[in-house]
C-alpha cells in the first residue's frame, strides 16, 4: 500500500472527526438558543422541541457523514489492493447485485427484504465476474409483537461468463444449502454416475446430455474440490452462458473498523483472503482454460 492512500486515509479521518465535532457544536448551539428561547417566554415545550430538534439534526447528519466517509475510505483502501490481484476493477461498497438478477435464475427463493452491498465487477485471468455480499431475509411477527428475520441467504454471489457454450440450464445444489429454489421450466432431477458427488448435491436440469455435456468428469471433479477448500454451502446456476454461485457463508466481506488506526498489513492480508474466494472458484473450476473459450463464429 503506497503512501499516497495513507494519507489520503488519514486525511479523511481528520474530516470526518472535524466535522462530527462541528456537527456536536451545531446540535449544542440549537438546544441552549431554544432553552434561552424556553425561559424568556415562559414555555418548557420550546426547550423540549429544540433538544428533539438537536437531536434528529445530530444524527441525520452524522448519519449522512457516516456513510459518506465509509464509502470514501473503503473505495480508497480496497480497490488498491483488488488491483494488485484483477484487471478492470470496479468497486462501488454501497451498491449491490441487482435482486432480480438472482431472482430471474428462478433457482433462489424470494424474501421479503433484499439488501446487497461491496459490489465488485473485473477480469481475472481474462474472465468477466461479477460479485457482492447479499442478504435474503423473511420477515415476520413473534407472538409478542415483535418484528423478527430468518435469513434466506447470508453471504456471497458470484456471477462468471461461462464460455462453454450450453443450450438448456442447469442448478447443483449441496444438499446443506437451505432455500435454493427448485428450478423451474421443466426441470428433473439428473443422476450423475459419481455416487460420491450424488451425496453431497441435487443436480437439476433440463436435458440429460446438456446437464453431462456441463457436469463432465472433469467439472464434477472440481465442484468437490471447491466444496472441499471452500468454507460454507455452495449453490451452482449454469443459466444463459453465465455460471452463477451462491456462497452461504452467514460472512460480510470487505468490512473495516475505519476508527482505528489503519494497519494496512492486517487489512491487506485479510483482504486477499476474501478475494481468494474469486480467484479459487476460477482456477480451481478452470474457467480460464481453453476448453471454456468461446466457440468463434
Amino acid at each position: 500500500m503506497n503512501k499516497k492512500v495513507n494519507n489520503e486515509l488519514e486525511k479523511l479521518q481528520v474530516i470526518a472527526s472535524k466535522a462530527s465535532k462541528k456537527y456536536i457544536m451545531i446540535g449544542i448551539i440549537i438546544f441552549i438558543l431554544s432553552l434561552m428561547l424556553s425561559c424568556w417566554l415562559s414555555n418548557p415545550f420550546i426547550t423540549i422541541g429544540g433538544f428533539v430538534i438537536a437531536i434528529c439534526f445530530y444524527s441525520m447528519e452524522i448519519s449522512n457523514l457516516k456513510r459518506e466517509f465509509k464509502n470514501s475510505y473503503k473505495t480508497k483502501l480496497f480497490l488498491q489492493i483488488f488491483k494488485q490481484k484483477f484487471q478492470d476493477v470496479t468497486y462501488f461498497p454501497d451498491k449491490g447485485i441487482d435482486e432480480d438478477i438472482i431472482y430471474d435464475t428462478g433457482m433462489m427463493k424470494e424474501g421479503d427484504n433484499y439488501y446487497s452491498n461491496d459490489y465488485i465487477k473485473a477480469k481475472y485471468k481474462d474472465i468477466e465476474f461479477e460479485t457482492a455480499d447479499v442478504l435474503i431475509q423473511d420477515e415476520y411477527v413473534d407472538i409478542n409483537g415483535n418484528v423478527k428475520y430468518t435469513p434466506l441467504f447470508s453471504g456471497q454471489w458470484f456471477i462468471f461468463n461461462f464460455n462453454k457454450p450450453f443450450k438448456d440450464d442447469v442448478q447443483v445444489c449441496e444438499k446443506t444449502f437451505k432455500n435454493a429454489s427448485v428450478p423451474f421450466k421443466n426441470f428433473h432431477k439428473v443422476e450423475i454416475k459419481d455416487k460420491e458427488f450424488n451425496k453431497i448435491f441435487n443436480v437439476y436440469g433440463q436435458n440429460d446430455l446438456e446437464t453431462l455435456n456441463i457436469l463432465t468428469p472433469k467439472m464434477i471433479k472440481r465442484i468437490k474440490e471447491i466444496n472441499e477448500k471452500i468454507e460454507g454451502d455452495l449453490l451452482f446456476c449454469f443459466i444463459n452462458q453465465k455460471l452463477h454461485v451462491g456462497l452461504y457463508n452467514y460472512k460480510d466481506l470487505f468490512e473495516v473498523n475505519y476508527k482505528k488506526p489503519i494497519d494496512f498489513k492486517n487489512i491487506e492480508k485479510q483482504t486477499l483472503q476474501e478475494i481468494s474466494y474469486i480467484t479459487d472458484l476460477i482456477d480451481i473450476l478452470s474457467l480460464d482454460k481453453d476448453l471454456f473459450k468461446k466457440r468463434k463464429k
